[in-house]
């Protein structure tokens, strides 16, 4: 993590106070809650506020960092307890000021406060100071949901929700007052810093304008620019922040001209002028003398046992003993063959097997990256990339192998599974109610062909789907995809059959039909096509959790824009709107038979025949 704090101008105006403050983990304790980073402006401020920011700052990290010892629960989010805990403290702190009859800071107070552990961060503001997060060249404002209603004085709340997400690598989080933020908005700052690359010191300074930093003529503004990076850590750096520091770096800028000291410039004079030429010579006798090695004598006694030589006796060797050394190199060369072929296998298996590992270790990376970067879409409320993201992640956690399944891995595939149902609007009924007798004999009546209609001039047409809409019928024949109307000519007689849509390619094996200003077919890819006036008008394509297998009715009201589904296979139905987003799901472990449903002519109550049972799921609303 680098840090960056710019503070402009502190003492221009003297009703006007700002600070930042950094506050890194201190024990094992903290450490829990990561780091805590908090910066505000007072305006209009009287004398006697001065120091409020830093009462302010003492008592959100005592209350915050107080949390950290205590016990985690199961399925808690430590971190946003213990802000949300520590801003309860805080209210309480700034009601006290209040009821001391210091309101002056009312209206006046901008504050945001920011925790960062690991690649999660969660944060709160109030006022109209500014949370920027940078990713990929992309300013997002994350703190503009958090712009809260008016303050009500009591009970005091000047602090409310709380949010939280995750980060990913090389994200920048900025935090500007707002006269710093409108100046960065003029001079186009925000997109260079969100188009620079390995962004540190050096180049924030070249991005900022000069007169920033030099007593030029150029606008004076006064206020704070916190910038956080999060950026790729070394084995070295990673030990050095595993005891809660990070790289900072803080500077204080004063544009008003500064008066002259005559102490200063001499020292500065010294320094520069006298420094070299009186202290230098002094240190040069202790310079370092380079070392000269000589040889080493040589032990007289050694040299002369090196050139006294030993003889050397031929002994004839016996051919018997021969022959047996022989037999005896042959066995022990098969011996080391044997060892090696072993060996070479045994290393060939290790091998293969660290490569396979390997490979899970860097899926479960590339797995747990993706998952970082959906609960960053969620941060923004792009809840579609967010969904996509989630969707290939629980897909890539079940293609694993069962041996290389954690329970961590176990416990994330979870995670992802709930907001995924939480995406998908899917609800679980575990008893869900039973329609009444009455209801049961008039619902599922289907619709047969009258025996009183003139047969179509195709004589192999068949009458395999069935819809009717307004005075017509309509019929579809599933070999073909060809659909033939009859209108009514009152007293149960029929018209002649016209051809209202002829055989296309958008149509494929229809499974279901359903009319009402236009005719949707349900294709057997459950793919759902739309035709008007006899002319194909569009193709849509659902995307869902759990995946789709095989929906088998569709349904529509006439004035309901929505679209009802039935798909036994998952033992759920769906409710999407008129371009296939979703709106509801309810699924339920007793619709383990699936055969039909039917919806009421205002929408808001589904029957479903399950076996001889038929369920009803009542809608109080679909938003």
């Amino acid at each position: 993590m680098q840090l960056f704090e710019f503070h402009f101008n502190p003492k221009i105006k003297e009703d006007y106070f700002f600070d930042s403050f950094v506050y890194e983990p201190e024990n094992a304790y903290e450490r829990k809650l990561g780091s805590l980073y908090l910066a505000g402006d007072l305006r209009n401020a009287l004398p006697q506020n001065s120091k409020l920011l830093d009462n302010l700052a003492q008592v959100i990290k005592k209350n915050y960092y107080s949390f950290g010892g205590q016990p985690l629960q199961m399925g808690s989010a430590p971190i946003e307890k213990a802000l949300s805990e520590s801003l309860k403290k805080t209210n309480d702190f700034l009601a006290e000021e209040v009821k001391k009859e210091n309101v002056s800071w009312l209206g006046n107070l901008n504050f945001a406060v920011l925790s960062i552990k690991d690649l999660n961060l969660t944060f709160t503001k109030t006022g109209n100071l500014k949370i920027l997060l940078i990713r990929g060249g992309q300013i997002i404002d994350v703190g503009k949901n958090l712009n809260l209603q008016e303050i009500e004085p009591y009970p005091l709340k000047i602090f409310f929700n709380v949010v939280s997400g995750k980060l990913i690598q090389n994200d920048i989080i900025l935090v500007l007052t707002k006269e710093v933020f409108d100046f960065f908005v003029q001079q186009n700052i925000l997109d260079k810093i969100s188009q620079a690359e390995g962004l540190n010191k050096t180049k924030l300074k070249e991005i900022l304008p000069s007169h920033l930093f030099t007593k030029k003529k150029g606008p004076k503004i006064s206020g704070i620019c916190f910038l956080a990076i999060l950026k790729e850590k070394t084995i070295k750096e990673k030990e050095f922040l595993r005891q809660g520091y990070g790289e900072r770096i803080k500077e204080v800028i004063f544009q008003e001209k500064e008066r002259f000291s005559f102490s200063s410039n001499l020292l500065s004079f010294v320094k520069k002028n006298l420094s070299g030429q009186i202290f230098l010579p002094l240190f040069r006798p202790f310079q370092k003398i380079k070392k000269i090695r000589l040889p080493r004598p040589q032990n007289p006694l050694k040299l002369l046992k090196n050139k006294i030589r030993k003889p050397k006796i031929n002994l004839p060797r016996p051919i018997l003993i021969k022959n047996q050394i022989k037999s005896i190199k042959k066995k022990v060369i098969l011996i080391i063959v044997l060892i090696s072929l072993l060996s070479l296998g045994f290393l060939i298996f290790k091998e293969a097997g660290e490569r396979k590992q390997k490979k899970i270790e860097i899926s479960l990376d590339k797995i747990q990256e993706k998952f970082d970067r959906a609960e960053g879409f969620l941060i923004f409320k792009e809840e579609q990339k967010a969904n996509a993201l989630f969707k290939e992640v629980w897909l890539e956690i079940s293609n694993l192998p069962e041996k290389s399944i954690s329970t961590d891995i176990t416990d994330l595939k979870q995670s992802v599974e709930e907001e995924l149902r939480n995406l998908n609007k899917l609800e679980e009924i575990e008893n869900p109610q039973e329609a009444s007798e009455p209801e049961k004999e008039k619902l599922f009546t289907p619709l047969a062909p009258p025996e009183n209609l003139t047969p179509p001039a195709e004589s192999d047409f068949s009458f395999d789907l069935s819809a009717s809409y307004l005075s017509n019928l309509y019929f579809l024949d599933k070999k073909t995809c060809k659909i033939i109307k009859y209108s009514s000519s009152g007293q149960s007689t029929w018209g002649l059959p016209k051809t209202w849509k002829e055989s296309d390619e958008h149509c494929s094996e229809p499974k279901s039909m359903a009319i009402d200003s236009s005719i949707w077919i349900l294709n057997k890819d459950n793919s759902i096509s739309r035709y008007h006036q006899g002319e194909y008008q569009e193709t849509i394509n659902l995307d869902l959790f759990p995946s789709l297998e095989n929906i088998t009715k569709i349904k529509v009201k006439t004035n309901i824009p929505y679209l009802y589904l039935l798909e036994p296979a998952n033992k759920r139905v769906i409710i999407t709107d008129r371009n296939g987003k979703i709106v509801r799901q309810f699924q339920s472990e007793k619709f383990n038979n699936l055969k039909d449903f039917t919806v009421s002519d205002d929408g808001k109550t589904i029957w479903l025949l399950n076996d001889q049972k038929v369920y009803q799921i009542e809608l109080q609303t679909l938003n």
